[in-house]
């Protein structure tokens, strides 16, 4: 079934709640092919320019670019600050780079951007459950979300876009659900059922 974006914004909407009052500020995707050599899945870009830098029910916590310089040093502002999650030389991901590159793919059996057809880093929650985009082919809407659930130490590949990846988490129609989303949905005073972290011109994280 091919659901547009519009309406797995609106649907996804129906469960976490509106956008941010007052809106977001968007992030200028036209700049990202220049900065980091391909754009971003358009899901992901209209889930971003909708509500930003969330954390749903502060448990499933989505990155985005931000303009802001990091509050650490070594972390470089824009486009190229969330690619630092998977490129950083310390952490996880450099843990799950290593373990590739020495051939332990029971650990970690996908190779990570920059290398071709590598994992790009988009999420984590508290249960330090990874998610990640397959960069497997030119195309980004056509890359398939990817998660790492590290206490089962098992990963599992979602045919499916950003967008579906998150609305089935959500309403329980994905068999990991309970690991994306920890104990479910839950809401806030506001009524919704995320934290705003920031946009592209402030970070809160």
């Amino acid at each position: 079934m091919d659901v547009g974006v519009e309406e797995l914004l609106d649907r996804l909407g129906a469960v976490i709640g509106p956008p941010p009052a007052g809106g977001v500020v968007p992030v200028p995707w036209e700049l990202c092919p220049g900065a980091i050599g391909f754009q971003l899945p358009a899901d992901f870009r209209a889930f971003v320019d909708r509500y930003g830098a969330v954390s749903i029910s502060d448990e499933l916590h989505v990155f985005t670019p931000a303009e802001p310089p990091d509050l650490r040093a070594s972390v470089p502002p824009g486009f190229e600050g969330f690619l630092y999650g998977t490129t950083t030389p310390y952490g996880y991901c450099a843990w799950l780079a290593e373990c590739y590159r020495e051939g332990d793919h029971e650990e970690c059996p996908y190779p990570l951007f920059p290398a071709e057809g590598g994992l790009l880093y988009w999420g984590n929650n508290y249960n330090s459950d990874h998610f990640f985009w397959l960069m497997r082919g030119p195309d980004p809407d056509r890359w398939p979300v990817v998660a790492k659930y590290h206490s089962m130490r098992e990963w599992d590949v979602f045919e499916g876009g950003f967008l579906q990846f998150l609305l089935a988490a959500v309403t329980q129609q994905y068999p990991y659900h309970g690991d994306v989303v920890p104990g479910g949905i839950k809401r806030f005073e506001d009524g919704r059922a995320y934290l705003f972290k920031g946009d592209w011109a402030k970070s809160l994280r």
